[in-house]
């Protein structure tokens, strides 16, 4: 996720896009298609900056989410 530091939700678009293997989903589809809590999504879509690094470091760690 190269261009995390200067686009941290396009650079989290492709890799969920990777990660779900799907091309055409939107940031806001690929949040519930994650199958997050509620409270984690709504942080997510919110583009909470805390949330976001804690999703990047997840994806980062594991190659995957949930």
């Amino acid at each position: 996720m190269v261009a995390y530091d200067t686009d941290p939700v396009g650079a989290l678009t492709e890799a969920l896009k990777h990660v779900l293997q799907t091309a055409d989903a939107d940031w806001a589809s690929l949040i519930a298609l994650c199958g997050f809590s509620p409270s984690r999504a709504g942080r997510l879509i919110a583009r909470d900056v805390r949330a976001l690094d804690e999703l990047a470091a997840e994806l980062n760690e594991m190659r995957t989410i949930g």
